[in-house]
């Protein structure tokens, strides 16, 4: 008894899907689309070619009916899709090396897919890597807002077939790693000693620059060193102004010894960050112009020398020799003559012995 096969017309597939009536071989229609409906359920029907014979059936075939579920297979036929065509993120410049700044993730249509993430585009320096398995974007080289304050990267998601991509912006944020700098390592000037005029004095002004271009720098400035006593500030010879850079000599300076010196040095400190941040510095060197403010004095209170009764005349008794404390090379400050003040005179002559 020969059976035959039929679709009900009322299945879900029955518009895609044929059946051979005769070897109920099932073949498609259409072409499918899996991300469009994943599966069909059809119900067939197989009849015998005799009219039934069982009771109440009317003269028809005997019959059964069956739901089979057909699944569509998945090929890889989408591309990855991100849901956005721009990312942003914000990272310090100087946060470290495989901190994560963001993660993003592209989704398939296709379930069997597996997605790789890849930057292509806009990763200056190597600034920045992504991890290719989960789209985890970190820094994975040295960040430097005032060299470089946005990155625009383009990442890509691709599924070994198929791809697609985004635009990845990272603001680089500016944090303060740059200490003031002064415009030269060592100042230098000249003021005269013992000059109590007009005081405090300015002798010079310094200034720093700060390299963290968009921060409020707010630099101050400090001293450290000879002449400075920040236990005892009204015994320091040097005094800053903290906003201007500007030196201040404080007192009369004496130059020369034993007590005086003839130069004076000392370390001037920027501080960004009012005070709180950052340091940088410079060295000063005041130098102390000579006045004649020193008479010449014999070390000794008496000399004493010796000469033959038969000496002749002109020969060398004794050398006296004086000193003066100011500079010898300040014009005749320290250049010194010698005279006699009070002389022996020769009874028989009258004129002076020595």
């Amino acid at each position: 008894n020969q059976v035959y096969y039929y679709i009900k017309p009322n299945s879900d597939g029955a518009r895609y899907f044929k059946i051979n009536s005769q070897t109920g071989e099932i073949s498609t229609k259409a072409v499918f689309d899996r991300e469009a409906k994943g599966a069909y359920a059809l119900e067939v029907e197989a009849r015998d070619g005799a009219p039934s014979a069982r009771p109440n059936s009317g003269g028809q075939p005997n019959s059964v009916t069956k739901y089979i579920r057909i699944g569509i297979a998945d090929k890889n036929d989408n591309p990855p899709y991100f849901d956005k065509h721009l990312y942003e993120a914000e990272v310090d410049e100087n946060e470290d090396i495989q901190h994560t700044v963001l993660t993003v993730t592209a989704n398939d249509k296709d379930e069997s897919s597996r997605i790789r993430y890849e930057i292509t585009r806009g990763n200056f320096g190597g600034a920045f890597a992504v991890k290719n398995m989960t789209g985890a974007i970190y820094v994975a080289g040295q960040l430097d807002y005032e060299t470089r304050k946005r990155y625009e990267l383009r990442l890509v998601a691709s599924d070994n077939l198929n791809e697609n991509y985004t635009t990845i912006v990272i603001h680089v944020n500016d944090v303060n790693d740059n200490p003031p700098v002064f415009d030269r390592p060592t100042y230098e000037t000249q003021i005269t000693e013992e000059d109590d005029r007009m005081l405090p004095k300015r002798v010079l002004q310094v200034t720093a620059t700060d390299g963290d271009k968009d921060r409020e720098h707010n630099i101050v400035y400090f001293l450290t060193g000879q002449g400075i006593d920040p236990d005892q500030p009204d015994q320091s010879k040097f005094d800053i102004n903290r906003t201007t850079g500007e030196i201040y000599v404080l007192k009369p300076l004496d130059r020369d010894e034993p007590s005086g010196r003839p130069q004076w040095r000392f370390t001037v400190f920027a501080q960004d960050d009012g005070g709180n941040g950052l340091v940088g510095y410079a060295d000063v060197q005041v130098n102390l112009k000579d006045i004649n403010d020193n008479a010449p004095l014999f070390p000794q209170g008496i000399y004493y020398g010796n000469v033959t009764e038969n000496g002749t005349q002109g020969m060398m008794v004794m050398t006296m020799t004086a000193v003066d404390y100011d500079d010898v090379e300040e014009g005749t400050n320290a250049k010194l003559k010698y005279s006699i003040e009070k002389n022996v005179i020769d009874e028989n002559t009258g004129t002076p012995i020595f």
